[in-house]
């Protein structure tokens, strides 16, 4: 079985080897992104073409189109690839990704399988050539789905601070800062809950490196809430 990786970066592999060649051609691998982030309700065709060939001839898009679809089942040797006509959707039983299973983690409220499943920003370092539209698609997927990410992760870690597991919550809100490092309300979750296991150093080191790091990156410092917090702290 085939599977796609799109969570820091995008590869597709069968078993435990990575694919390489004409199979992971940027455009080809990008149509696997699409459907597989478009789950069972699949992308029309025409979308597929706007996404991936926005200033081509539309007729000449949809046969270039056809021939990757062709060549990328001849090269799976799977002819069930893909399933629709007009509108197309990946085949399950032939390929899985981990957008899709991180989707149906969340809707069956799996938080920690969620969560688990993402290894760093969608679609991360990936970029085609001259389709301005598919770059802000993934724009768009990167936010929602690091937001998603994100609100778990603090569930997570809320859910562990009330429970009395202290080195859970800090290594939840561990997570949390290394998607949004720049989030001063995140950051002093993290320097709490350290506080709260008795690592008050490790507490000071975590706040003093965000303070520098807006500093450095943005030239702002935290705000109030932070700055008190951690004043009391030292």
């Amino acid at each position: 079985m085939l599977r796609l990786q799109t969570f820091g970066g995008l590869s597709l592999s069968r078993g435990e080897v990575n694919l390489t060649g004409a199979i992971t051609q940027r455009r080809r691998l990008a149509i696997l992104a699409l459907l597989a982030a478009a789950g069972e309700t699949g992308m029309s065709r025409d979308k597929l073409v706007a996404y991936l060939w926005p200033e081509s001839d539309a007729d000449r898009a949809r046969h270039v189109l056809n021939q990757l679809l062709y060549a990328q089942r001849r090269q799976v040797g799977d002819e069930s690839l893909f399933l629709g006509q007009k509108t197309l959707r990946l085949n399950r039983a032939v390929i899985g990704s981990d957008i899709g299973e991180l989707e149906e983690a969340f809707d069956g409220d799996r938080l920690e399988a969620a969560v688990d499943l993402y290894r760093g920003p969608f679609l991360d370092g990936f970029f085609v050539k001259d389709a301005p539209e598919f770059e802000r698609w993934v724009e768009a997927q990167r936010s929602r789905l690091a937001r998603r990410v994100t609100a778990a992760l603090t569930i997570l870690a809320e859910l562990a601070s009330v429970a009395g597991e202290q080195r859970s919550a800090v290594a939840w809100w561990r997570r949390v800062v290394e998607i949004d490092p720049f989030d001063s309300a995140t950051a002093l979750a993290l320097v709490q809950a350290l506080a709260a296991c008795g690592d008050r150093a490790g507490a000071l080191l975590v706040a003093r490196r965000h303070e520098e790091l807006l500093q450095e990156e943005l030239g702002v410092t935290p705000d109030a809430r932070f700055v008190a917090a951690v004043a009391g702290l030292r």
